[in-house]
């Protein structure tokens, strides 16, 4: 993809999360929430072109890290409880696949990995969710790290 495209889909990235930003602090989550998920589509898009993100500097790993977190948080608004968990779960598993990518900055990934999966155990002990999924996502985590 060229540069060009590449830049224009990030821009429009970043228009899509500011609008939304202003309508989630509006309280207005439902039409926020609608925007996120445009704004996460775009992001889904650039890591589908990594290498030319990784070519033209867009920081692919954290766009898709905003967008789904400020989609984990607007849920958690609506209190629509499993939903926000369920993206929680999906960031963390998102970046758990890129840890063997030699290609990645690993550095960047286990900060973003860190992140994540505190962000996770902060919801699913705020709201007290099924600590069971708690327990499987920390086996994951330990199979990968704990050799």
């Amino acid at each position: 993809m060229s540069e060009l495209c590449i830049n224009r889909i990030e821009n429009y990235w970043k228009t899509k999360t500011t609008t939304s930003n202003i309508l989630f602090n509006k309280g207005n989550y439902k039409e926020a929430l609608l925007g996120y998920k445009d704004a996460l589509y775009r992001a889904e898009v650039l890591n589908i072109n990594r290498a030319d993100c990784i070519r033209d500097n867009i920081p692919f790993i954290q766009i898709y890290a905003i967008s789904c977190n400020n989609i984990a948080n607007t849920y958690e608004e609506l209190k629509q409880y499993e939903e926000s968990e369920n993206t929680l779960k999906r960031l963390v598993y998102y970046l758990l696949y890129f840890t063997n990518d030699d290609c990645m900055n690993t550095n960047e990934i286990q900060i973003e990995l860190k992140r994540a999966t505190t962000n996770y155990i902060n919801f699913v002990n705020k709201n007290s969710s099924d600590k069971k999924q708690q327990e499987i996502l920390f086996t994951v985590l330990q199979e990968r790290f704990v050799k």
